[in-house]
């Protein structure tokens, strides 16, 4: 299995927690490495896919400088969760305000330090 085929079924993984709609992986650069999306997504969910593109540098300049491990937003109707995988990437979890958030952090770590071992 190639790393990008792995990084995917994991990516696919987390999408199937409920109530979860999209997962990512970015580089800090705010580049798409894998992405995976439920098959029902909105323009809102895009929106706040694209606020996550162009704010996953400073998220995470802000979690370097802080220590931090994980980052959690509430946006509109979204929680988008910040992970970090290594120094270059950044695992994102998009979920609706009804989520799991502990089931989510949960699967989102262990999501990102399988994925780190891919990379």
């Amino acid at each position: 299995m190639s790393y990008i085929q792995g990084i995917s079924s994991e990516l696919e993984d987390l999408i199937f927690l409920e109530d979860v709609e999209a997962s990512m992986l970015f580089r800090i650069d705010g580049n798409v490495v894998e992405s995976c999306f439920n098959k029902k997504y909105s323009q809102e969910l895009l929106r706040t896919v694209q606020w996550c593109k162009a704010n996953v540098e400073k998220v995470s300049l802000e979690m370097r400088s802080n220590n931090l491990n994980k980052v959690t937003y509430e946006l509109n109707e979204f929680c988008v969760l910040f992970f970090v995988v290594n120094s270059i990437t950044i695992l994102t979890a998009l979920a609706n305000q009804n989520v799991n958030l502990s089931l989510l952090s949960i699967e989102a770590k262990r999501k990102s330090q399988i994925i780190a071992n891919y990379l």
